[in-house]
């Protein structure tokens, strides 16, 4: 995967604030598309982690039939 710098980005720069910003409760799928418009949430949080952000994601169970997941922000990993 090719991923964007996150330095550069304003995509994910946008995505790593909304998420750092939840702190230790984190925040849904739905809630990150929400706040960044993305279309792809999931992609955008690979795309840190290959910059060495440590984003967890936990699987939440289903609600009206749909998956919930959440994310939340773990720290940076050295280089």
């Amino acid at each position: 995967m090719h991923a964007a710098n996150p330095e550069k980005s304003e995509r994910l720069a946008r995505t790593l604030y909304i998420i750092r910003s939840f702190g230790k409760f984190g925040l849904t799928t739905a809630q990150l598309q929400f706040h960044t418009g993305s279309v792809a949430p999931s992609t955008d949080v690979a795309e840190l982690r290959q910059h060495g952000y440590n984003v967890e994601c936990e699987y939440e169970g289903k609600r009206d039939g749909r998956r919930i997941y959440r994310y939340t922000y773990r720290g940076r990993k050295e280089s």
